[in-house]
């Protein structure tokens, strides 16, 4: 059973994205992209929704079909956030009637499997009459498909006739004291087929019809002292309940994985809620986005700022506008501290938001599906010292290349610099050429000059967009970028400058 809060409902489940890291770089990514900042704030100190939400934000992207599936949820749970916290709390307590009942129990035989499944599923009729009531409430004040096709789902598998016959199916599952078992022989005189039954009345009145009498039938009674026979008989019972067991166990998981799998979902949503109210508090506007087939190569902004900074702040974060449709590569340049990487991250976190069907931290924002955002930032020295940081950059580019694909994303920053200009700009051309035939989008922040000017002068031959971080003439930065053509400085003395003022 398919909750259907993250994914469009369709008949087929090969459209479906697997909902596992879209390859083995995410954690580079989460930290590159200052993730955790934004995961916290979902989170809200629940450890539960941040995971489903780092599991989401990282998740390969799904089908735009699916985006514009999550962001009417999404609509749905910022109208209702009591919602998605009954959900979420009702979700809780099934999980725990399961650990619960899995604590109780000391040894692992068939009939304690049993019973403690039977526990559990009497807690999940319970919990599903009470879902049941819980999305009737809101029936009328959901629009989304998504909800509606799990309130669908709730009245057409959970109705109360199915409820009570499972109820009552429940109840026979708890086996207390003797049993009745009926088995056959098989080779080798083993029993086999065993079918527990439901013990026959016996007729209370003292006159039976005439001419009736009981079915042969023999009985051997075991004595208190019979270790060898009490083993025998032990042996016995445990086969005849394995069978009913087993299928308990998997109808108890079956109703546990939709419950999970609920949770997660609505997890997800719950941390959104709590994102918004967070970034609401700082007087930060967000937006649903735009998410277009990968075909369009569109990718304009308006007021893009990066949520991590703005979570850290009781100001507002400095926003930038960027229009980049069509555009290839898009090439950042300007004054040290001025804004460059902010960007960086800012345009990360919105493709990855973008990605999985939530707001971003802009007024406005139009973008292409991606297959994945990679990301090549400059790191600290091998403090093992088994390779140099130019070998390291360049075994980590060679892992992005590896995996990424033809519409994925790849954001670097200040690749390349820890070799002289000429070498670093070479490679960095190389990979920049490569990457944009592959139909990648490229977004490098750099201070290598020469490499700069050479795309500004020749394009490669595809179409870019050129960056520059502000500075005015007493060296002052506004951490905004407009377009223009890269300089041969970087204004490094603006900082030995005023580091040097009392």
């Amino acid at each position: 059973m398919r909750p259907g809060l993250l994914f469009a409902d369709t008949a087929d489940e090969s459209e479906v994205p697997d909902t596992r890291p879209a390859h083995r770089l995410v954690e580079q990514v989460a930290e590159d992209l200052g993730l955790s900042e934004v995961i916290d704030a979902m989170a809200d100190g629940d450890r539960e929704v941040a995971d489903a939400a780092r599991t989401v934000l990282l998740a390969v992207p799904p089908h735009p079909v699916h985006v514009i599936h999550r962001q009417s949820v999404l609509a749905d749970c910022m109208r209702e956030p009591n919602l998605a916290r009954e959900l979420y709390e009702l979700t809780g307590r099934a999980l725990e009637a399961r650990r619960s009942a899995a604590r109780a129990v000391f040894f692992d035989t068939p009939e304690t499997m049993l019973n403690q499944s039977a526990v559990t599923l009497t807690s999940f009729v319970q919990l599903l009459r009470e879902l049941r009531l819980l999305v009737g409430r809101y029936r009328q004040r959901v629009s989304s498909a998504g909800f509606g096709q799990l309130v669908a789902m709730v009245d057409d598998q959970f109705d109360d006739a199915y409820l009570q016959s499972a109820a009552d199916q429940v109840s026979r599952l708890r086996l207390r004291g003797d049993i009745l078992v009926s088995a056959r022989l098989g080779s080798g005189n083993q029993s086999e087929g065993f079918v527990i039954r439901q013990p026959s009345r016996q007729a209370r009145s003292l006159f039976r019809r005439g001419g009736r009498s009981d079915p042969p039938s023999a009985s051997y009674r075991i004595t208190g002292g019979d270790e060898a026979g009490h083993r025998a008989l032990s042996s016995l019972r445990d086969q005849a309940v394995a069978g009913l067991a087993g299928a308990a166990v998997q109808c108890a998981q079956h109703v546990l994985s939709f419950f999970a799998s609920l949770r997660a979902e609505v997890a997800f949503y719950l941390g959104c809620v709590n994102l918004r109210r967070a970034l609401a508090d700082r007087g930060a506007p967000v937006c649903l986005p735009k998410v277009n087939e990968a075909a369009s190569r569109l990718f304009t902004a308006q007021g893009l700022y990066d949520p991590g900074l703005q979570l850290r702040l009781d100001h507002p974060a400095v926003a930038n506008d960027i229009d980049a449709d069509g555009m290839s590569l898009i090439m950042v340049t300007g004054a040290n501290r001025g804004g460059k990487s902010t960007f960086l991250r800012s345009v990360g976190l919105a493709q990855l938001m973008a990605a999985a069907g939530i707001f971003v931290a802009a007024t406005a924002f139009t973008t292409s599906a991606r297959t994945g955002v990679f990301t090549h930032f400059t790191s600290d020295e091998d403090t093992s010292l088994t390779s140099g940081k130019l070998d390291e950059e360049l075994l980590r580019m060679s892992q992005i290349a590896d995996v990424i694909t033809p519409n994925g994303m790849l954001l670097c920053n200040e690749s390349f610099q820890s070799t002289n200009e000429r070498e670093g700009s070479g490679i960095a051309r190389h990979v920049i050429n490569a990457m944009t035939e592959a139909h990648v989008a490229v977004v490098f922040v750099t201070h290598l000059y020469e490499l700069a000017n050479s795309c500004h002068e020749d394009r490669f031959g595809f179409p870019a967009l050129f960056l520059r971080a502000e500075r005015d003439d007493a060296g002052h930065r506004s951490f905004r970028l407009h377009e223009a053509a890269p300089q041969a400085t970087s204004y490094g003395a603006d900082l030995w400058n005023r580091a040097q003022r009392p």
